[in-house]
C-alpha cells in the first residue's frame, strides 16, 4: 500500500468552482494506505456547457502528515478496502458492501 502516516484531501479550485465545476461529491478524502489512481468524480452544476482542457488546473490535493502511522490503513484485510491499487478511473463497487 501506500504511506500509512500520510492523508490527503482533494479541494476544488475556487474559480472554477465559481464558474460551476465540482472535483467530487463526497469522495474527498485520501486515506492513508491508499495506492492508487486518485479519481475525480466531476460534476457540472453551470447552465451552459463547460470546456475542460487537457493539463487545465480544477483541483489541489492537500498532503497531511499524522502524528503515528494509522492503525488501519486503507487497505488493511479488516477494512474490505475495494479500490486498493486501482489503475485509471474505476467504476463504483458500492455493490461489494456489506452491512
Amino acid at each position: 500500500g501506500g504511506p500509512v502516516d500520510i492523508g490527503g484531501i482533494v479541494n476544488g479550485q475556487s474559480s472554477r468552482g465559481r464558474v460551476g465545476i465540482q472535483v467530487h461529491a463526497t469522495a474527498g478524502c485520501i486515506d492513508p494506505g491508499f495506492k492508487g489512481t486518485v479519481v475525480l468524480g466531476l460534476s457540472s452544476v453551470a447552465n451552459l456547457p463547460i470546456l475542460l482542457r487537457p493539463g487545465m488546473k480544477i483541483a489541489q490535493m492537500v498532503f497531511q502528515k499524522l502524528d503515528r502511522p494509522a492503525e488501519r490503513p486503507y487497505g488493511h484485510p479488516d477494512l474490505k478496502s475495494k479500490y486498493q491499487g486501482q489503475q485509471g478511473a474505476v467504476a463504483s463497487k458500492y455493490n461489494q458492501n456489506t452491512l
